[in-house]
């Protein structure tokens, strides 16, 4: 049960430091953390769907974003924990 957590925490992480570092050197060059917007997608790409459906809410592009993230890493951290346990168990079984 701890993948669930280790996952999003991570990508929290991330986050924080993508935006703290775009507060720290705004307009200083290239940001290092451009990849914590790469690692939310697919789902957050399902957001800026929406977002560009509804029209007129660009500034919760960044939040729905990081939301979808999370949210995608808890279930992939979910699904790793229950093959984990899966796995546990058939081995025990054996």
């Amino acid at each position: 049960m701890k993948w669930r957590f280790i996952l999003p925490g991570i990508f929290l992480l991330g986050v924080i430091l993508f935006v703290t570092a775009n507060l720290i050197g705004a307009g200083h060059g290239t940001n290092t953390f451009d990849f914590v917007l790469h690692c939310a997608y697919p789902a957050a790409f399902l957001t800026d769907l929406l977002v560009s459906f509804l029209g007129g809410l660009d500034w919760l592009s960044f939040p729905l974003g990081v939301i979808a993230g999370l949210f995608q890493y808890l279930l992939f951290g979910y699904l790793i924990d229950k093959l984990l346990q899966r796995r546990r168990v058939n081995r025990v079984a054996s």
